[in-house]
């Protein structure tokens, strides 16, 4: 993993205070998509409540179907389906063709029943991850397949569900997809966010194979877990924010972040806020202001092992004709994408309260503020939240593009956003794929495109023949 950390201004006038931002970049190696990778236990949490009946079931179903089909020997995965009652369909056990068969067998015979146990399913997933025997360092992720609506079991209310996730998580991680157009969107993110995995939303067959082929790809291409970052000022510095939005902690002035696992290919940026004391003459040469740990786990030949890195930031402590003017800019863009985070939370959390003219406030002066610097990308998102935060319909319309925006530009890897977010995101340079994300869309989507190219010849077919 290589570690870098960088000032948005590292040439400051040494005779003042000076505030800037220090970004920590976690960038992995580049991944062979071709190469032996690390089995994985994976257990969906399937929801099949009666406001689940039709397309979302049907659509979940395959989603986990298709994981199955692509499960190999050394592989774990067991199921849980809940409606009023929670149900182990299948305990996690190792993958054989002959468990498959079963495991598929049983999927499909599965109908819609009474009310929504969320709560009871996410715990009893989280069950079988801790008490499961598996290979030391196996990565454990469960996955929710539901709507979002839970009114039954030990948790029904947004607050009670994180308590419960947050009580019971353990070393697994927790992703959740959302199916319908009724789904809760930022309950399920949140859900995601705590649990360190990934959030989408499912409309149709394609986008149930796609974001499955991307959740199963990021999975297959984890290359370090367990990450956690401290960032600690030297003498003359203080941090005086985490911008980005992960979870932090203060410890003796120094910041200690848990970072979600690391895929091959991706860069993880931290933003933080520091300010610079002066110093009292100049200085030539580049001093440390702060250093920076990174300590993680990763998989090498089935052990886990455990490393760190470090390195420093550093700047020149100059006379006033010398120093800096302006941030640097390709360091200042990692920052805006960080800080229109920060103002969509902020609105976000004054539109839910009913302050609707104020979360469109919040979200006009940041796009001001940010397209003076230079960053036309994100003053334009941010012009577009504003819009959808700016009144009660609009709101209530926007949930599933505000969650893209926020999840995406809190990380540079795809899941399956909103199209429009998705859009926006690659503008901003997020929403990218690793090696074996593009490997697995395309083997999940080779039935779909097979089955769509058969019904286009089809159609030509029936038009020349005059039964169109």
């Amino acid at each position: 993993m290589k570690t870098t950390a960088q000032l948005t201004f590292e040439n400051v006038r040494f005779d003042d205070a000076k505030d800037v931002h220090l970004v920590v970049s976690l960038a992995s190696p580049h991944g062979n998509a071709l190469a032996t990778r690390q089995p994985v236990c994976v257990i969906p949490v399937l929801d099949v409540s009666g406001s689940m009946e039709g397309p979302k079931l049907h659509y979940a179903k395959q989603s986990i179907l298709k994981l199955v089909d692509h499960l190999a020997p050394g592989d774990f995965c067991g199921v849980v389906v809940f409606s009023t009652e929670v149900e182990t369909l299948a305990a996690p056990a190792e993958m054989t063709q002959e468990r498959k068969d079963a495991l598929k067998a049983a999927i499909g015979r599965l109908g819609a029943r009474r009310n929504t146990n969320l709560g009871g399913g996410l715990l009893a997933g989280l069950d079988h991850a801790k008490v499961t025997r598996l290979p030391e360092g196996m990565l454990v992720r469960v996955i929710l397949f539901t709507d979002g609506h839970a009114n039954e079991g030990p948790a029904k209310t947004p607050a009670e569900l994180r308590r419960l996730l947050e009580a019971n998580l353990g070393a697994a991680t927790v992703s959740a997809f959302g199916y319908g157009d009724d789904v809760d969107h930022e309950l399920l993110r949140e859900l995601a966010t705590l649990g360190r995995g990934n959030y989408a939303s499912v409309r149709s067959p394609e986008d149930a194979l796609t974001a499955f082929a991307r959740e199963l790809g990021g999975l297959l291409s984890t290359y370090a877990q367990a990450i956690e970052v401290r960032v600690t000022p030297r003498e003359g510095g203080a941090l005086t924010d985490v911008v980005s939005d992960v979870d932090a902690r203060e410890e003796a002035g120094s910041a200690v972040i848990r970072v979600p696992d690391l895929l091959a290919d991706e860069v993880r940026h931290l933003v933080l806020a520091a300010r610079l004391a002066p110093r009292p003459v100049p200085l030539d040469a580049p001093v440390a202001v702060a250093d920076v740990e990174v300590a993680f786990e990763r998989l090498e030949d089935g052990r886990l092992v455990k490393e760190r890195r470090a390195c420093k930031a550093t700047a020149r402590f100059v006379a006033a004709a010398d120093a800096q003017a302006a941030p640097a800019p390709d360091v200042d863009a990692i920052v805006a994408v960080a800080q229109l985070v920060r103002a969509q939370i902020e609105a976000e959390e004054a539109a839910r309260q009913g302050r609707y003219g104020e979360a469109r406030e919040v979200m006009v002066l940041f796009q001001h503020a940010i397209a003076d610097r230079g960053h036309g990308a994100v003053a334009a998102a941010a012009g577009k939240l504003a819009g959808k935060v700016g009144t009660r319909d609009a709101y209530e319309a926007s949930a599933a593009y505000r969650s893209g925006m926020r999840r995406g530009s809190t990380r540079d890897v795809s899941s399956l956003y909103d199209a429009a977010a998705d859009a926006d995101l690659r503008s901003m340079g997020r929403a990218g794929k690793t090696a074996a994300q593009d490997r697995m869309e395309e083997a999940f989507g080779a039935p779909l495109k097979m089955k769509r190219e058969g019904a286009k010849r089809g159609g030509i077919a029936r038009r020349r023949s005059g039964r169109w």
